[in-house]
């Protein structure tokens, strides 16, 4: 809903607080700015490509740092971006104190990216900073095919979009109920690859695609999995027209929902080629002679290796099995028998992160041994991508370092940690000197060393009171003395865009400005009417001298499913420290059900630091805002069912208000939608107290175009007290003149 037009009262007073008891607060799910999403997720090189930027607490005039060959964009975000999606489907909302209540609104950002017809190919990265802190890196891919992006509606066949393979397809499944379909020509016996990019882009999407010919039969699919998405070949049956739908496997759906899927008559080229030196039978119980190398493949559902390694008593083996590559789904089991059958280690990369798994093993006595190797899913599944790498030789001391997170924030005067882990390999348990290349002036870190056989810790960055505000990249290593050697790594950092060798294996970290200002309020249970705005009283504590003006807003981080709940935009004006933020109730929510409304809100400003940088900040509210919902005091109705309308005609519409005792007052109305007020206008009407009809009348242009489903809605605002505004609204159906 658009409240930007209505006539909100400056002047505002204290509600009535029926309930003083204070509530425990519970904490908005995180306070951290983060990205959601790109789109579209990728362009075409050679191309400029407008992209909205979706973030979560994240103020105005954010920075974008971008990673990557012939890829340029403006330092600063652009304007708020508001696109129209398919609406999710009204049911009733989770209950803010329920498991995975947590609901999130990203913002989208404008913003375009320039990218080089010599670009290289794969994906640069981006990431979103401020004074208020940055976020993870994420990638935007590079292709070379002609891109296309989907536009609402195109939920049915009979809106589905035409496109000409081969063809990069971008979109968003941004509604509960949204599907996004496309249409194209294929000839009989073509095999049409489906390639699908969401969770390799960070997108929450679990995606469901199928192809169907135009009168609903379904055409299979065969379907490998590359990382954790979906690669579907499709033969086709008979020439013809073929309708691509994808959905959600889940009833979720938003902007951040974004997919990429590359559309073509191309067969899927596996990063692991079949005539890269696997081995696609191993021989029973093949002896092995250390150290050696196997690359195998689980054939299909009954495929198990196995091999047969000759040791001494007290030989120390390090075996070694992992995913072939990135676009392997194998997930390895390992484990040594004796020659009576007898498990004497195993290892699963279930237990892994990155689905290796590790045994180092000595050997108990003089003899033959058995290795055995079989996937997690053995009498499940198989086929060429389960493709796996085993290494086995003598164990060697050695070290690995990883990092929880490719992202840091720091705040001036304070610390941030970062959970490092330590592998440590062929017993060696000695301590590692550690070394941070790229630290900002006036940001140290600790420990410095990682201690004797210790395998896990926090890594600290610590930010001095004078630490101006800035953007760093970080790298990690450690040196440690091995068989009188040093040796020294770079810490693995797992990424998104891990792709960009740019970056790859480093920490951005951002020096976070101390907040200039904190929002609060108390929370104690109001009441008002659904289908009104009320105030509520809101305090801001001014922080480090800070005076200037400040705008409040919902927050993009809820504990409950808003229902169409919304907070009206304000301005705080400089120096004050106490004001109303105006809730806006919906007359649609759940009667039953949404008995109450707990939003948070939150609030941005830009300032000068005394570096002479200009610094967007944001602070999220600590409490929210607690109100008991009460039943509606007017309903603007229709008498019309609907309307018939053509270009050129003017429309009239008969609506009435039902009153009830509680609100006599006068009530403007006005035509709110649609939009385009060159096609479709009204004068705004005035019904007086105690009058409950008026008539509409609607001018329609002569060169107007009817959108599908195009309805006329209607807004009446009234006055229920001085500080709450009474809003109502209705929506007429307009049936199209032959």
């Amino acid at each position: 809903m658009n409240l930007s037009r209505v006539l909100w009262s400056t002047s505002l007073t204290f509600a009535v607080i029926l309930s003083a008891q204070s509530l425990s607060a519970q904490a908005v799910p995180s306070k951290e700015p983060s990205s959601t999403h790109i789109f579209p997720a990728g362009g075409r090189r050679g191309t400029v490509v407008p992209v909205r930027i979706g973030t979560e607490a994240m103020p105005p005039s954010a920075n974008l740092r971008l990673w990557g060959d012939g890829v340029h964009a403006a330092e600063l975000l652009g304007e708020r971006s508001k696109p129209r999606y398919e609406p999710s489907a009204r049911r009733p909302p989770r209950d803010a104190d329920g498991v995975g209540a947590n609901m999130s609104y990203p913002t989208e950002w404008a913003s375009e990216l320039s990218i080089a017809a010599d670009a290289p190919l794969g994906a640069a990265a981006w990431r979103v900073t401020c004074g208020w802190g940055g976020t993870r890196v994420r990638p935007f891919l590079i292709g070379d095919l002609p891109e296309f992006i989907e536009a609402e509606s195109n939920s049915t066949t009979e809106r589905a979009e035409r496109v000409t393979l081969p063809v990069t397809i971008n979109g968003q499944i941004a509604g509960e109920r949204d599907i996004d379909c496309f249409v194209f020509s294929a000839t009989s016996g073509q095999v049409v690859v489906a390639d699908v990019h969401a969770a390799r882009i960070g997108s929450p999407l679990d995606p469901v695609v199928e192809l169907f010919a135009v009168d609903g039969r379904k055409v299979r699919a065969e379907v490998r999995r590359v990382a954790d998405d979906n690669v579907l070949s499709f033969r086709i049956p008979v020439a013809g027209d073929y309708v691509l739908q994808i959905a959600n496997v889940s009833f979720r759906g938003g902007p951040e929902f974004v997919y990429r899927v590359t559309l073509s008559d191309v067969g899927h080229v596996s990063n692991v080629p079949k005539n890269d030196g696997h081995v696609e039978n191993v021989p029973h119980d093949k002896p092995l002679t250390l150290p050696a190398t196997i690359q195998g493949r689980f054939l299909n559902v009954t495929s198990e290796d196995s091999f047969r390694i000759a040791a001494k008593k007290d030989d120390f083996v390090a075996i070694e099995c992992r995913p072939a590559s990135s676009s392997s789904v194998a997930m390895p089991l390992v484990s040594i028998e004796d020659a009576t059958g007898r498990t004497l280690a195993k290892a699963s990369s279930a237990e892994s992160a990155d689905r290796a798994c590790l045994i180092e093993w000595k050997a108990p006595a003089d003899g033959e041994y058995r290795l055995r190797v079989r996937d997690l899913q053995h009498g499940t599944r198989g086929g060429s991508e389960f493709a796996y790498r085993l290494s086995v030789r003598q164990a060697q001391p050695d070290f690995q370092l990883s990092l929880s997170a490719d992202y840091a924030n720091v705040t001036q005067g304070s610390r941030t940690d970062l959970d490092l882990t330590v592998k440590r390999f062929g017993g060696f348990t000695g301590p590692i000197e550690l070394s941070l290349a790229g630290l900002p002036e006036g940001v140290t870190f600790e420990p410095p060393r990682v201690a004797d056989n210790q395998t896990s810790l926090k890594l600290a960055f610590k930010a001095i009171d004078n630490t101006r505000p800035t953007d760093a990249t970080v790298r990690v290593s450690g040196k440690a003395m091995i068989a009188n050697q040093p040796v020294e790594y770079l810490a693995n950092v797992a990424s998104l865009a891990e792709a960009t060798a740019a970056i790859a294996n480093t920490v951005q970290l951002t020096v976070q400005h101390k907040p200039i200002f904190k929002l609060t309020c108390n929370e104690a249970y109001q009441y008002g009417h659904r289908g009104t705005i009320y105030p509520y009283a809101m305090q801001i504590e001014r922080l480090g001298g800070f005076d200037g003006e400040i705008h409040l807003q919902l927050c993009e981080r809820q504990v409950q499913d808003l229902d169409g709940i919304e907070v009206v935009e304000t301005l705080i004006a400089p120096g004050v420290t106490e004001f109303k933020n105006r809730v806006y109730l919906p007359e649609t929510m759940h009667a039953s059900v949404q008995h109450h409304c707990r939003p948070y809100s939150q609030a941005w400003a830009t300032f000068t630091d005394k570096w002479g940088q200009r610094q967007s900040m944001l602070s999220i509210c600590d409490k929210r805002n607690m109100i008991r919902t009460m039943p509606t005091v007017v309903k603007l109705k229709s008498l019309n069912d609907s309307v018939t309308a053509r270009p050129g005609a003017t429309v009239r519409c008969q609506l009435v208000l039902d009153r009830t005792a509680n609100f006599d007052g006068a009530m403007d109305i006005e035509l709110v939608e649609p939009e385009t007020r060159s096609d479709f206008t009204a004068e705004r009407v005035r019904i007086e107290p105690g009058q409950t009809r008026a008539e509409v009348a609607v001018r329609i242009g002569a060169s107007a175009k009817f959108p599908p489903d195009l309805s006329l809605k209607f807004r009446a605002v009234g006055q229920l007290r001085e500080d709450v505004k009474v809003i109502s609204e209705v929506a007429v159906p307009v049936r199209i003149e032959p």
